[in-house]
């Protein structure tokens, strides 16, 4: 058990692949941290240890002579946006709660093909729609630094199974910070990639008109761009994919960046100011880049990046789809107590849109990233807080919570994660990279973002700055 815990993914398959340590151990290491730990955590919600660890005896027997990096290597998936043959993908819906693997996602193909071994899949908030993972049908997640706080939204499962130590990387998904915000609660690193370098197909070309961007959440920065070494690069069918670098992103993470301008923020689109422990980490992190020799200049996001209600419309309708398609396979629309009362409120919402509403949402979208485009001609990345605000008490941000008022929970969420949501909107790669704690011991993060098709240059100042601050990586 200690192996998974003291180690990144690449460190352990480096100790797979000189036979210090078999895959069938790393996978039991790894089962055996999840039986600990998930009956507090409510981390993953369900699993395929026996078929684990068939596939685990079998890779031990069968080993190529050319190893992956992260060949070996215990992985979990998370309940939403990705099938794979192996494990359902029920959306964290009672109303998905019989639903049959339907098959390999591209992403999960290509992970798989990489060696790595999927044990389970992670808790989400239904339909991946809340700033926190406190779903209904599953029960809440909880923070492994602090069992009485979030771990965010929505892929707080696999920030809790990587924060605790049950695996090194799991999948996220990314419409508006979904991997950024638990990575900043659980004091992990999370990168949503550029627009289309991850394939979503063969199911979706893209996720919410272009909103999403699937990756994981790592221990370390060079498991994130291991892991990205092995899914990026349009699948057959995408219109929309982006080229990976020639030489990848793990080989290029150690690549001098030379002297940067990086524009500071610690206001948000909206001119409200992040908190104290967000801003003192954001000046902590200043002060490192311009001991390295960047140049680092004010910043503020254009007024446009200001995205309204229009901002929804382009992922509930994929609610709305998700459910109907479910409902044709069932025979029967859902019964009430089948989907959550937020669910509900976005479903009756979703149907009120129309076409012109749809196709308003899309142009207002590339009117952001435009704008977002042209604030930055002039630096090379944007350095902002992770989040609005310490990670905040459970049941603090839940619809229910709000009064279950659509406004009031918009408020309330966007007061918490105010930063995440640009980067989506403008299609841009974007990292969150754990600094401090709190005085409370919390974990407190920035954020890293680029251009749409910097991943590669985010990935190096992001490698960089976690090698001067020496983050530990593990709640005591």
């Amino acid at each position: 058990m200690s192996t998974l815990l003291q180690t990144d993914a690449l460190d352990l398959a480096a100790r797979i692949a000189r036979r210090d340590l078999s895959v069938r151990e790393a996978t039991e290491s790894a089962i055996a941290s999840i039986e600990r730990q998930n009956p507090t955590l409510n981390a993953v919600v369900a699993e395929r240890f026996d078929a684990a660890r068939a596939e685990a005896d079998e890779m031990d027997r069968d080993r190529p002579e050319q190893l992956p990096p992260l060949w070996g290597v215990p992985f979990l998936l998370k309940d939403v946006n990705l099938y794979s043959s192996v494990l359902p993908t029920r959306f964290a819906s009672r109303f998905f709660a019989s639903a049959q693997p339907r098959g390999d996602s591209a992403m999960v193909r290509r992970w798989r093909e990489g060696g790595l071994v999927v044990l389970g899949t992670t808790n989400t908030p239904e339909f991946a729609g809340d700033f926190t993972t406190e779903p209904l049908f599953y029960g809440t997640c909880r923070n492994p630094w602090n069992v009485g706080v979030t771990v965010g939204g929505s892929s707080g499962g696999a920030g809790a199974a990587v924060a605790s130590g049950m695996v090194p990387l799991a999948h996220g998904t990314d419409l508006g910070g979904s991997i950024r915000i638990p990575a900043a609660c659980c004091g992990v690193f999370g990168f949503k990639p550029s627009v289309g370098l991850n394939p979503l197909g063969p199911w979706w070309d893209e996720i919410a008109g272009g909103l999403d961007s699937d990756h994981v959440l790592s221990r370390s920065v060079r498991d994130s761009a291991a892991a990205l070494d092995l899914t990026a690069g349009p699948d057959c069918g995408t219109r929309n994919g982006r080229l990976a670098p020639t030489g990848g992103f793990l080989k290029g993470l150690d690549t001098a960046t030379g002297p940067l301008r990086i524009g500071l923020a610690t206001k948000t689109a909206y001119r409200q100011s992040a908190g104290a422990a967000q801003v003192a980490a954001v000046e902590k992190v200043a002060h490192l880049l311009d001991a390295m020799g960047h140049v680092v200049v004010p910043y503020e996001f254009p007024v446009e990046a200001q995205f309204g209600a229009w901002f929804d419309s382009l992922w509930i309708v994929e609610v709305l789809h998700l459910v109907e398609e479910r409902a044709r396979e069932l025979g029967r629309q859902p019964e009430r107590d089948e989907l959550e009362p937020m669910t509900w409120a976005y479903i009756e919402q979703a149907r009120r849109l129309s076409a012109l509403d749809l196709l308003e949402a899309r142009v207002n979208m590339t009117t952001v990233a435009q704008a977002i485009g042209r604030s930055m001609n002039e630096i090379d990345l944007v350095l902002t807080p992770a989040l609005g605000e310490d990670p905040a008490p459970l049941n603090t941000l839940t619809f229910a919570a709000c009064g279950s008022d659509l406004q009031t929970w918009v408020e309330r969420g966007y007061r918490f994660a105010p930063f995440a949501t640009p980067a989506n909107l403008a299609g841009q790669p974007s990292a969150v990279l754990p600094v401090s704690l709190t005085a409370s011991g919390l974990p407190v993060a920035v954020q890293i973002t680029g251009r749409p098709g910097a991943d590669a240059l985010v990935l190096r100042l992001s490698k960089a700055l976690e090698d001067a601050i020496g983050w530990a990586g593990l709640p005591e």
